[in-house]
């Protein structure tokens, strides 16, 4: 096991991350304003896996790797913490595109350094009882940096949801499930390093180890492939921060009327992943005045209000289709729906049963 540690460790791990540094720092990203933390991020994430790489090196082949070595149990939480703060702050850039400020980031690290300079003092500068003390003050510090971190996620991650329920009829694909993914994972291998700082022996090492390596690189992978799929949600991003000419005018009915108009004289929730702003154009609004309507008016968010129509036009296909001569898929596009898991959770939601179980009840 200590043989396979060692070439996880040492050779292979420094290896992908120096490979995924460099992929990072040569990542080409398209100038735009918007895109301008996802470029700072990029650079920041590059240094990380660089700096990560070059720990792993340092203690295997310059310092070496003896388990009980004095500053091993700090060395991996203040990795750790570090780690922490870029993935979360990276993650959210990549939902929240101009939510972070250097001085937001520079206040957090500084707290973080101070925290490790700290550990280390105590470490190298006095006795073992007071270097005892600082590591476990580190370990609940750690830990309440954690529990921090996931309620900033979630909350961020409800806002961008949020957003793209309001701006999409269909945003299942735009969701970014894997950025939320991804920060599960990320907790997992905080987690871990809480486990390995405290249980410094080689099963655990070897595990921590094989779960950096995999999350490292998948997470590169995923990270430079975002630039690829942004403009898939560029429009709700960039329409958030393009506020109408004023305040937002409160809610009318006449506004709503108009909407409701489109609704059932054109039809226009068959439209296949039909967003705000295709509505807006229809109207002649601005995208946040038709989306702050419908939710002041229906007390829904954009994608349930489009999705009720699409329902009860299923229901109408459904009750009509008294031979089942249509297909489930069929009835789904005819409705407006983009694919067939959308529609039966879509109805679902509605309804309380699935399509193919409304069909056998009627």
């Amino acid at each position: 096991m200590e043989q396979l540690n060692y070439i996880l460790d040492a050779l292979f791990a420094p290896g992908i991350l120096l490979g995924m540094a460099l992929c990072l720092f040569f990542l080409h990203i398209p100038q735009k304003a918007v895109l301008r933390n996802y470029r700072h991020a990029r650079y920041i994430m590059g240094a990380a896996y660089l700096f990560y790489a070059l720990c792993i090196y340092l203690e295997y082949h310059v310092f070496g790797a003896e388990d009980d070595k004095l500053l091993a149990r700090p060395i991996i939480l203040t990795i750790a913490s570090f780690q922490a703060y870029l993935f979360t702050h990276t993650l959210i850039t990549l939902l929240r595109l101009n939510n972070l400020t250097l001085r937001k980031l520079a206040i957090e690290a500084s707290i973080i350094t101070a925290m490790a300079v700290a550990l280390f003092a105590a470490h190298i500068f006095y006795n073992e009882t007071a270097a005892q003390w600082a590591f476990w003050i580190y370990v609940v510090f750690y830990m309440a940096l954690l529990a921090r971190y996931v309620i900033f996620f979630r909350n961020e991650y409800e806002q961008y949801a949020s957003q793209m329920d309001n701006y999409f009829s269909d945003e299942d694909t735009r969701r970014l499930h894997w950025v939320k993914r991804s920060f599960s994972v990320s907790l997992a291998v905080g987690v871990l390093a809480l486990l390995y700082a405290l249980l410094p022996v080689a099963p655990v090492a070897l595990v921590f180890m094989a779960v950096v390596i995999v999350f490292y690189a998948t997470f590169a992978v995923r990270f430079i492939n975002y630039a690829l799929h942004f403009h898939s949600i560029e429009a709700a991003i960039t329409s958030e921060t393009q506020e109408p000419d004023g305040s937002l005018p409160p809610a009318d009915n006449e506004l709503m009327n108009r909407i409701e108009s489109l609704m059932l004289q054109d039809k226009l929730y068959r439209k296949c992943d039909l967003s705000v702003n295709d509505l807006a154009t229809l109207l002649g609004e601005h995208p946040r005045i038709v989306s702050s309507t419908i939710n002041a008016m229906r007390q829904v968010n954009f994608k349930t209000y489009i999705n009720d129509y699409r329902v009860k036009e299923a229901i109408r296909l459904l009750d009509e289709d008294k031979h089942n001569q249509r297909t489930i898929d069929a009835i789904a596009s005819e409705s407006g729906f983009a694919n067939r898991s959308t529609f039966y959770r879509a109805f679902k939601n509605s309804q309380g049963i699935s399509p193919t179980d409304y069909r056998l009840s009627c």
